[in-house]
């Protein structure tokens, strides 16, 4: 039995406990004492500290592509995270983690420890695209294939599986984020406006679309004008935005192409049936999903709540876990 599965994101952390609720589901950033370096809040709650004590208070991002990149905050986080699973349940936690294709164990062992630390009694892992893919309700202990691509913050993890295992696979360093500072880079050029990320994310999530039928669409964006300083408003058009966005994406195309192409014939044969299940919270651009059946000619079916499907398909893998061990790796 696995008391808690948890998805370490770039952007955003979820935590699903072992029936299925959701328990945190907030923003990947700690707020942190300027001075101490202590840790003051967590998630949406660090957001407001910092807002409210600018200069006396650093937002710090601890996770980046999928990695660890402040560890000693990672585990005062993690703690955090343990706390608000219960105090009962502290010091016995048997934690399912979520991690890219292709994750080295020494990246598998960074996590490990600040779980560990944290309290966790005992880590295991699964990787995202199998975790999706039982979020999705796909069946992957057939010798049939399937084939998972999550687009998240920070990675796009893409698997073909079968047998419970990932075939073909590999974890792209480009996500959401990469889009969002693409748009701003682009309203800066373009339009001499600064803005901050959380607004370049509501204009790629409003206007964004690689689709070539998608109807025309406009909107004005609030922001700073980058010759005065001052306050300044632009309007931004769906069609500047969709050179930018389809080149960004390529990349993804190409990734999925080339995990069918390394497939054997029988299971690359079986996708004509089962397609592409496409999840993670940036997999919603527009068109996305009509320009990856095009690329591969197989249909592709997003899922109805893509931000949450991997966290709450890592806890499907209890059982297999218990059972064989081959759907996530016990360290």
């Amino acid at each position: 039995m696995t008391d808690l599965a948890i998805d370490l994101g770039t952007s955003t952390t979820r935590v699903v406990d072992g029936d299925g609720q959701l328990l945190v589901d907030e923003p990947t950033v700690a707020a942190v004492d300027a001075d101490s370096g202590r840790l003051l809040a967590f998630g949406t709650s660090a957001l407001d500290t910092g807002a409210r004590a600018a200069g006396r208070v650093h937002l710090v991002r601890p996770v980046r592509r999928g990695q660890l990149a402040d560890v000693p905050l990672a585990e005062a986080l993690l703690g955090e995270l343990v706390r608000r699973a219960g105090p009962a349940r502290h010091g016995h936690l048997r934690v399912l983690a979520c991690s890219h294709v292709g994750a080295t164990p020494v990246q598998h062992r960074a996590l490990e420890r600040a779980l560990r630390r944290a309290g966790v009694r005992q880590v295991s892992f699964v990787e995202q695209p199998i975790a999706g893919a039982l979020g999705a309700g796909v069946t992957i202990a057939e010798p049939t294939g399937s084939m998972v691509v999550e687009i998240g913050a920070g990675t796009t993890d893409v698997g073909l599986l079968a047998l419970g295992g990932i075939v073909t696979g590999t974890c792209l360093p480009l996500g959401g984020e990469d889009l969002d500072h693409a748009v701003r880079r682009l309203l800066a050029r373009r339009h001499q406006l600064v803005v901050d990320p959380a607004t370049a994310a509501e204009v790629r999530q409003q206007l964004g679309s690689v689709a070539a039928d998608a109807p025309p669409a406009r909107a004005e964006v609030l922001g700073r004008d980058a010759a005065t300083g001052r306050p300044a408003a632009a309007v931004v058009t769906r069609a500047e935005l969709r050179p930018l966005l389809l080149h960004l994406l390529l990349p993804v195309l190409d990734a999925v192409v080339g995990c069918i192409s390394e497939a054997p014939p029988d299971l690359a044969n079986d996708l004509l049936g089962a397609g592409i299940v496409l999840l993670g919270g940036a997999s919603a651009v527009d068109g996305l999903d009509r320009r990856l059946a095009s690329a591969t000619g197989l249909p592709v079916h997003v899922v109805e709540a893509p931000r949450l499907t991997a966290v709450r398909g890592a806890l499907g893998c209890a059982e297999h876990l218990a059972r064989s061990g081959e759907l996530a790796r016990r360290r």
